[in-house]
């Protein structure tokens, strides 16, 4: 069987993009969006891929940098497969073993964006990182030097600035970034010349991005092949759904990624894309699933099948959740039933068990907040985010503990709980209280919460009633009992 570089070729065109990360996302996110604009929207611009740490990769030489993206899931309701062959990487580069090839790239006339992955703890500044390495250690120090060898082969000139945008899931991650990059000029003493064109000429903007990717399909790998037609040890797998959004709509005629297959939004308000991403997906998630394993399931999959919990699901996201994004009802209705079509996609078996993991720090994260701002708005408990604190609960509540975590129990097995080792030693120490004493001491714990939650007027009789409900009839039982309720 041929390669996939044997096939197709890559496509020569400016190089537009600088891309710290070679990994997974970046490849089947920025590197997709790419391809997809160049052949839908004539974007015409490749990327320049850095290696940030590592030496030089062969496997995207042994490929002429050619690989493909398996897009599988759920589209419009249908299931989606998409198969792209990517042709936007003009080269990878390893900062480590090609410095001079790298630092060289400043240089180029055509550069405008550099787009980055370099996971959560990636932009930092370290005070040890020196200007005379080469490279310098962090991602930050790196991109530094390049800018300031931008701006002195440019003599500083305005129009020769870039525009950062970093896709690392930390909140604010463009300003983040221009912060440790400001501190390494100062701090290398790169003078005020440069200081002013970072700021006047460079822009550091905010994004958030959204998008599933699971790399490459080793245990499938083979039979993906079969069906391609080639053998390609590149190939990246991901869900159809993609979102970035960017915070600043001036960018909108420059990034023209917006396609059929590529959801970008240009936005002064990235506030309001994040809470929609984790209120309504992540919120979504946290609320339903500690209680729908106790009813007896295993797999995302399964609950968007099961009646009961599908009526708890429908009513918890489009009337208690939707409704306190602050964002246009339409555009949270709509990215609500994208993240069904995610949550119901065939392709993967998502285990209720893996998202029950630090369900403290999730619960409080991505329920708290809507469950306030719900009370606040309709001056009383919504009904079903109340509950799902019940259900936290009642999937926490043992005595036994396990090797770094505790062990629950439903009708057909035994589960592992884990979260903080002083969370569940505190669960353990409450569990066996009497159900009032137990939710008293979760509810008024403040270092969960940051507060009191016992002092919102009827919170606490509520979960207590639920947990006693949920006791006397079973999980799955409550559950549809309060699915008929108005």
């Amino acid at each position: 069987m041929k390669n996939v570089s044997e096939l197709y070729q890559s496509v020569v065109r400016p190089v537009r993009i600088m891309q710290f990360g070679e990994g997974n996302f970046l490849r089947a996110f920025v590197d997709y969006a790419v391809d997809a604009a160049n052949e839908e929207q004539g974007f015409n611009g490749n990327v320049a891929v850095i290696i940030p740490r590592s030496g030089k990769s062969e496997r995207f030489a042994k490929q002429h940098n050619i690989y493909t993206v398996c897009l599988r899931g759920q589209k419009d309701g249908k299931v989606y497969t998409e198969d792209r062959v990517i042709t936007s990487i003009a080269d990878v580069i390893s900062a480590r073993d090609e410095y001079d090839k790298f630092m060289a790239l400043a240089q180029t006339d055509t550069l405008e964006f550099v787009v980055s992955n370099t996971t959560e703890a990636g932009i930092v500044f370290d005070g040890a990182d020196r200007f005379d390495a080469c490279p310098p250690a962090t991602f930050p120090a790196k991109l530094t030097k390049f800018l300031w060898q931008r701006f002195t082969f440019y003599k500083g000139a305005a129009d020769k600035g870039l525009v950062m945008l970093p896709t690392e899931l930390i909140d604010h991650n463009g300003k983040a970034l221009e912060t440790c990059v400001c501190q390494y000029a100062e701090t290398w003493k790169l003078g005020a010349e440069f200081t002013d064109w970072l700021h006047a000429s460079c822009s550091f903007v905010d994004t958030l991005v959204d998008r599933i990717v699971t790399g490459f399909p080793k245990e499938e790998a083979a039979a993906l092949w079969q069906e391609l037609g080639y053998e390609d040890d590149l190939l990246d797998k991901a869900e159809p759904f993609s979102l970035w959004a960017v915070g600043d709509p001036s960018l909108a005629s420059r990034l023209p990624f917006a396609s059929h297959a590529f959801d970008i939004a240009f936005t002064d308000d990235i506030k309001a894309y994040k809470e929609q991403k984790v209120r309504i997906l992540n919120g979504a998630h946290t609320s339903m699933v500690l209680g729908a394993y106790l009813a007896g399931l295993d797999y995302v999959g399964q609950c968007m099948k099961d009646p009961v919990i599908r009526t708890q699901l429908d009513q918890s996201v489009f009337d208690e959740i939707v409704p306190t994004v602050h964002l246009p009802r339409e555009k949270a209705v709509a990215f609500a039933k994208a993240v069904y079509e995610r949550f119901e996609n065939p392709f993967v078996n998502h285990a209720l068990l893996s998202i029950s993991l630090n369900s403290v720090s999730k619960w409080k994260a991505r329920v708290l907040p809507t469950f306030k701002d719900s009370v606040a708005a309709t001056g009383k408990l919504p009904k079903w985010l109340t509950y799902s604190f019940a259900a936290f609960l009642a999937f926490y509540r043992t005595t036994v503990a396990g090797d770094h975590c505790l062990i629950g129990s439903r009708s057909t097995n035994t589960y592992e709980i884990h979260d903080d080792e002083e969370a569940l030693h505190f669960f353990k120490d409450n569990a066996g209280k009497s159900t009032a004493a137990y939710v008293t001491a979760i509810m008024s714990h403040r270092d969960f919460w940051g507060e009191d939650l016992t002092a919102i007027p009827g919170f606490a009789d509520a979960v207590i009633a639920h947990l006693d409900r949920m006791a006397a009839v079973g999980v799955k039982a409550h559950i549809e009992e309060l699915g008929k309720q108005a």
